[in-house]
């Protein structure tokens, strides 16, 4: 194994946990309140374009991890969404089909898609940024959520650094920007 398949690998891990304090925080508390539900629904479909890169390019570890980033992903949009049946009927094939348009579509449409969707995190910005502006306290946005992206993201740079990707670096380095957007907010909004 090659030592950016092995970051590959750690970020596909850390990925796939992302998801679990964010969806345990919600549970506890009862509420989603300052989490943005575009965010997560993002999250997972950006997890799907992913896969059909990996599938693409023949990376396991992107493979791996979009697919189980993608499951967890869905269990914080089920988690903000109680209630409201059917929404895994309705993500399901979405999920499918932004899979199988990245697998095959040309590499001029791909790429665009896959840096739009470094923007997954973009919704949380912004209602951190209000929730902080407007002084909102008691948010149920995890912190060890944010961490682990973190340390995801950090993994999947190296990753991207390592086989010399023009469009793996951006793609994370954008993503990278947004989620550490993301953690200084919500410290703030924590103080």
């Amino acid at each position: 194994m090659s030592l950016a398949e092995f970051f590959g690998f750690v970020a596909a891990a850390l990925g796939v946990l992302q998801a679990l304090p964010q969806t345990l925080r919600v549970r506890r508390l009862g509420h989603g309140r300052g989490v943005s539900l575009a965010m997560w629904l993002m999250m997972t479909g950006s997890s799907s374009v992913w896969l059909g890169y990996g599938l693409r390019i023949g990376s396991p570890s992107l493979i791996a991890s979009t697919v189980a980033t993608g499951a967890m992903n869905m269990t914080v949009v089920l988690a903000l969404t109680a209630g409201r049946g059917g929404m895994l009927l309705r993500i399901l094939p979405v999920f499918a089909a932004g899979s199988t348009v990245t697998a095959l579509a040309p590499g001029w449409i791909v790429t665009p898609v896959l840096y739009a969707m470094t923007l997954s995190r973009m919704p949380q910005v912004v209602r951190s940024w209000k929730s902080r502006r407007d002084g909102v306290t008691g948010s149920a946005v995890s912190l060890g959520s944010v961490a682990t992206s973190m340390a995801c993201l950090l993994c999947w740079e190296a990753y991207s650094i390592l086989l010399a990707s023009p469009t793996l670096v951006g793609t994370t380095t954008v993503a990278l920007c947004t989620n550490i957007a993301v953690a200084w907010l919500e410290l703030g909004n924590r103080s």
